[in-house]
């Protein structure tokens, strides 16, 4: 048998295949580089996009999107058939497509980012997850990244086709611009909304509740962001060159929708939280950035927009709600403050004395919010100071004096009933330990019994018949600041109840000095040694 002789390669083969070899290798390198550093940046975010990517409401969603997109470019194309030669067809296609890419991104993912961290409280991993390195806000960052890798996909699909709409013309760019980013936004702090309602309520039929209010809210977003997305379709962008309304809605969404969304990230973070842990001081310092962000929205009514009046009264306003709603839960506190908390607690004279009313505790927390309610009224009586007379809808000295009064009746009023919530939850943690929740509970009791109270007892006392308002209903607060709306002069009754607030916080910081400041501890050597070995394997 003649010998088989084995091909001699030539050296293009072997430069070639060297060359093959040499980029898979290099393709290798950067897929374990990949790998590892996505690891290393939130393993969540890893682990729900491959779970996201997989399951079927992934795959129907993204298959029905792609028939939709495809779908209504037939059906819209040859229902602008003639016209779509010569005639500006754009805007009735870029309607169509939007409510494609609306579906998913305002309904589907924040509802699947709701369900994925309500499975994880369900199944019980989440507490497997709190043992490991992972950080209760990179669980949640890790959901909200996933879910915006999803966006990110379904936008990248629909893209071709709002250029095609585009090329129709109807539409001008900004116009576009504004639509997709308007959309995506919602899309994102819809999405936070929903992972801020997973974790609320610990019951089944509590669970029940909360998804039947997330879907209401998602329904409701999806009905005024479609109406928003008709008008700026069909009328194109009008406050482009419009300096009072650019100003109100540009400000608005660049400040306070980023300070918004941290506030719920943060407020979803701590709910995950172990009771160890120190819960309030993230929240407190999202609750100032939100206060910043108002300041800085207000404070744009200074170029001359004509609209920083109703700047001031949406943005005091929403920050009086919120504040009336975190300051309850903030004097609700515990007031207990475990070895850990106490490890990280500021140490130096000006650590102390400036970051103490961040740490956790009832009566760091009655201060705390005091000295905002104070900084509000502040920055609204300033805001009408400053622009009254510089702009066409001015305040006359009547309407001056009732803004002032009703700032500062209603801080005033707050301040005293938050004393009150104090004491209750004091007595009340005597025996049991209830929840945060309870203190804006709290609240709605004692402001109703302070408004309700003198009304009945003054009506019972006249005969049920009707009288005017006088000195007994100074805890009638309802009646106090309807009065203020009238314009009746209530500046002494103001006065007096704002001392009261007033001696009420210096009481609490005087016969509380222990809880007000408290002293930082040290942390022990095997406590020491354990946090530097993690801070190495995460490293």
């Amino acid at each position: 048998m003649a010998a088989v002789v084995p091909p001699v390669n030539s050296p293009q083969d072997a430069m070639a295949g060297d060359s093959v070899n040499s980029s898979q290798r290099r393709m290798e390198k950067i897929d374990a580089w990949c790998e590892r550093w996505g690891d290393r940046f939130n393993p969540i975010l890893v682990k729900e996009t491959r779970q996201a990517l997989k399951s079927r409401q992934f795959v129907i969603t993204f298959s029905l999107l792609l028939f939709a997109a495809f779908s209504w470019t037939i059906v819209g194309t040859f229902s602008l058939m003639p016209a779509i030669y010569d005639t500006p067809s754009a805007p009735r296609m870029m309607f169509g497509y939007y409510f494609v890419l609306a579906l998913p991104m305002l309904l589907v993912v924040p509802l699947a980012a709701y369900r994925s961290l309500e499975g994880e409280i369900d199944d019980g991993t989440l507490e497997l997850l709190s043992i490991t390195a992972l950080s209760p806000k990179q669980i949640v960052l890790g959901k909200l990244a996933s879910a915006m890798l999803q966006m990110l996909l379904y936008f990248v699909v629909l893209f071709p086709c709002i250029s095609y709409a585009y090329t129709l013309r109807g539409v001008d760019f900004p116009t576009t611009v504004a639509l997709l980013a308007m959309l995506t936004l919602a899309g994102i702090l819809m999405t936070i909304v929903a992972l801020f309602f997973a974790p609320l309520s610990q019951s089944r039929t509590g669970r029940v509740a909360m998804l039947l209010v997330v879907i209401m809210l998602l329904i409701g977003a999806e009905w005024v962001l479609g109406l928003a997305a008709y008008e700026l379709i069909t009328f194109g962008n009008l406050w482009a060159n419009d300096l009072d309304q650019g100003i109100p809605i540009v400000g608005g969404v660049v400040l306070l929708a980023p300070a918004l969304g941290y506030l719920l990230l943060t407020l979803t973070a701590a709910q995950l939280t172990p009771p160890s842990e120190n819960r309030s001081t993230k929240i407190r310092v999202a609750l100032l950035l939100v206060n910043a962000s108002v300041a800085a929205w207000v404070s744009l009514g200074s170029m001359g927009t004509e609209a920083v009046f109703v700047m001031l009264y949406f943005g005091v306003g929403g920050l009086m709600l919120l504040w009336t709603l975190a300051s309850s839960m903030l004097v609700a506190e515990s007031p207990v403050l475990t070895s850990r908390v106490q490890r990280d607690l500021p140490q130096s004279f000006l650590g102390r004395s400036v970051l103490t009313w961040l740490t956790p505790g009832p009566a760091t927390g009655l201060i705390f919010s005091t000295l905002n309610l104070f900084l509000i009224a502040v920055m609204a009586v300033g805001t009408v100071l400053v622009f009254n007379g510089q702009v066409t809808s001015s305040f006359t000295a009547r309407e001056q004096r009732m803004v002032m009064q009703f700032v500062f009746a209603f801080v005033s009023y707050l301040t005293c009933f938050l004393l009150l919530v104090y004491g209750l939850m004091r007595s009340l943690r005597r025996k049991n330990n209830p929840r945060v929740e309870v203190g804006f509970a709290a609240l709605v009791v004692v402001a109703v019994f302070a408004s309700v109270g003198p009304y009945g007892v003054q009506l019972y006392f006249n005969d049920f018949l009707s009288f005017p308002y006088s000195s007994w209903q100074a805890t009638n607060w309802v009646w106090t600041l309807s009065s203020i709306l009238d314009g009746d002069d209530c500046s002494a009754l103001v006065q007096v109840i704002g001392m009261v607030g007033v001696f009420g916080v210096c009481g609490i910081l005087v016969m509380n000095s222990a809880l007000v400041r408290p002293r930082r501890t040290a942390t022990p050597e095997r406590v020491r040694q354990e946090l530097e070995q993690a801070k190495r394997g995460q490293g």
